[in-house]
């Protein structure tokens, strides 16, 4: 069983804990909210940071963490019996009684996590991280040209286009009546801007996940992952590389952009419906 591999108390602290029990721990925290039917999902990234820590907490006390072990959530410090308990241990009688007595707290935390649809489609669209054309360079490959092809286009493109037509529309059911137009950065800022084709434009510092960002005077797009903090966003997006810029990578990646290299200013949002 996973709990049996836990063989250390986890602290929510600077430098962050990281190791694949981390990661092994963040695949049930998704599995049991998913069995709790609760919108809540966490990156598999191997870091003990404050996403994962506050998933862990809440799931904890949804499973009726008690005592001690919650005492010590309390001051950051996820200990090895809660873990278990996330990872599959079959809770104790206090830990069932409290569970029961916490039906409110899950209602609570189905209703304030209740993902909007651009949400949902940032979530799905991570999963295809890693995503790469085949053979490299040709702007091809078997889910590249699913993304391609979905988007309009018969044979290879520059497809960061089509990435985010395919997180918008198909993951999260944006009402993009035009699809193909999506495969071309300045059609879609245009649109934004005339609230066109599904879209409408909203300044950059009130970006959110979901919406479509254009970078670099038209030479690429992404989709928000998460809102703009200071000077930067956060951005998934395809035919590109980790830390890379433009077209240059032919690869799904998540990346750290600079609202200044954001065209316009602005991101189109999509009708969500």
């Amino acid at each position: 069983m996973a709990s049996e591999k836990v063989h250390r108390p986890l602290l929510h602290a600077t430098p962050i804990e990281k190791g694949p029990d981390v990661k092994a721990l963040q695949g049930s925290i998704n599995k049991q909210f998913k069995e709790l039917n609760i919108d809540i999902s966490v990156r598999k990234d191997g870091e003990f940071g404050h996403e994962t820590f506050t998933a862990a907490k809440q799931c904890a006390n949804c499973l009726g963490v008690t005592g001690q072990a919650q005492k010590k959530l309390k001051k950051g410090r996820l200990s090895e019996g809660t873990q278990k308990l996330i990872r599959g241990r079959k809770p104790t009688k206090q830990e069932q009684k409290a569970a029961k007595k916490r039906k409110g707290y899950r209602e609570d935390l189905r209703k304030q996590n209740k993902q909007a649809a651009g949400q949902k489609a940032v979530q799905n669209g991570r999963k295809l991280l890693g995503v790469h054309e085949e053979p490299a360079g040709s702007n091809w490959g078997k889910k590249v040209g699913e993304f391609i092809t979905f988007t309009g286009y018969s044979g290879p493109v520059y497809w960061c286009g089509c990435y985010a037509c395919w997180v918008v529309v198909k993951l999260g059911g944006a009402k993009i009546p035009t699809r193909i137009r999506m495969g071309y950065a300045p059609y879609i800022t245009a649109d934004a801007r005339a609230g066109a084709n599904g879209f409408k434009a909203v300044n950059i510092q009130n970006a959110k996940p979901g919406d479509v960002v254009c970078l670099w005077g038209g030479q690429h797009v992404e989709v928000v992952a998460e809102k703009p903090s200071g000077g930067s966003i956060r951005c998934i997006g395809g035919n590109t590389s980790q830390g890379g810029k433009y077209n240059n990578g032919g690869e799904v990646c998540e990346n750290t952009r600079s609202i200044g290299d954001i065209d316009g200013g602005i991101a189109a949002r999509p009708n969500y419906g």
